[in-house]
């Protein structure tokens, strides 16, 4: 028995079906003729590669790289002096260049210790900022219980992140400080 082929999906539905057994279509309706699929083009290449693994970039705007998170384009150098200055509300935290710090509520390995003393959510070893002897900035998730982030990107723990002057340096939930270039 010769059925109604749908003019959509090219199915071949009994003549009694007022709509197409597969895709739905009305059979009265289904009139135009089945799309084409557009032709399968290749990924574009990425406009530009990470000068440090040759990963591609997916956005020309991206200040890291989406693969090792290493810096794409040349950070502001930092003041004379090159140390950087975490400034937790009213407190600040100096890093030397070159040199680290490490963040924590633990007096007898963190400087810092009394900035982080009343916040029970900061791991006793959080994290360490650092300043490399050509001025590159990053931090370092030391494993701690409730994260550390970068603009509010999470930082996992073990990596090391960059960090480029005006960065929001987050430490668990509530613990928050902006990156300045540091004393002269």
């Amino acid at each position: 028995m010769a059925g109604v082929i749908c003019a959509v999906c090219g199915t071949d539905n009994t003549d009694d079906e007022a709509l197409c057994k597969t895709c739905g279509m009305l059979l009265e309706e289904a009139e135009k003729p089945p799309a084409t699929a557009a032709p399968e083009r290749e990924p574009a290449e990425p406009a530009a590669r990470c000068p440090a693994c040759g990963a591609g970039v997916p956005d020309p705007a991206n200040l890291v790289c989406v693969e090792c998170l290493e810096p794409l384009a040349a950070q502001p150098a930092p003041r004379a002096g090159g140390a950087v200055r975490l400034v937790f509300g009213g407190q600040a935290v100096d890093v030397p260049r070159p040199g680290t710090v490490l963040l924590g509520r633990d007096p007898g390995q963190s400087p810092a210790a009394g900035v982080f003393a009343r916040h029970d959510n900061v791991s006793r070893r959080h994290a360490s900022v650092g300043v490399e002897p050509d001025g590159r900035m990053w931090v370092r998730d030391e494993h701690s219980t409730n994260g550390t982030f970068v603009n509010d990107t999470p930082v996992p723990g073990g990596r090391t992140a960059p960090l480029v002057h005006g960065d929001r340096l987050r430490i668990a939930s509530d613990v928050v400080a902006v990156v300045e270039p540091g004393p002269s």
